[in-house]
């Protein structure tokens, strides 16, 4: 979020400093309108991606040559908070480099514990290490939909 805040406030900036009509207001209201209404859901990384990025490229075309300076400062601010911040989230998330889609039928004596949901990947596929987040509890079909990591 820091970024979103960082990328806010040097378009702003940018914003002051230069001559702009109404047309860039109304382009990045349709970029941003058709980014959240015509295309599909999107992580919240991902959206703080698309805008850093297009927040870099407003400003690159957009900033008078005479203060480069500036320029680059804004720039290395956002890159740097932006590869800090990938590497702090993606720490936990960097140990499994694979996942599969997994669905384990509901029958009568299933708990919906971690041990038991273990038991039955390790049965359905043949691996050791792994770890799994639940999707999808769907009790019209009686079966989880798990998404396993490994």
């Amino acid at each position: 979020m820091v970024i979103v805040g960082l990328c806010t406030f040097s378009l702003c900036y940018l914003f002051t400093k230069i001559e702009i009509g109404v047309g860039i207001g109304f382009g990045l209201f349709a970029i941003f309108s058709i980014l959240r209404f015509r295309t599909q859901s999107f992580t919240v990384n991902a959206i703080i991606f698309l805008f850093a990025t297009i927040t870099l490229s407003i400003l690159d075309i957009m900033y008078p040559f005479e203060k480069i300076e500036l320029l680059l400062f804004f720039q290395t601010i956002i890159i740097g908070f932006y590869i800090i911040a990938s590497i702090i989230v993606n720490k936990k998330a960097s140990k499994y480099l694979n996942s599969v889609d997994v669905k384990i039928p509901l029958d009568d004596n299933f708990a919906l514990n971690s041990v038991y949901i273990r038991k039955s990947i390790q049965e359905k596929i043949k691996i050791e290490e792994f770890d799994f987040r639940i999707v999808l509890i769907n009790t019209a079909t009686n079966e989880i939909d798990l998404l396993v990591f490994y």
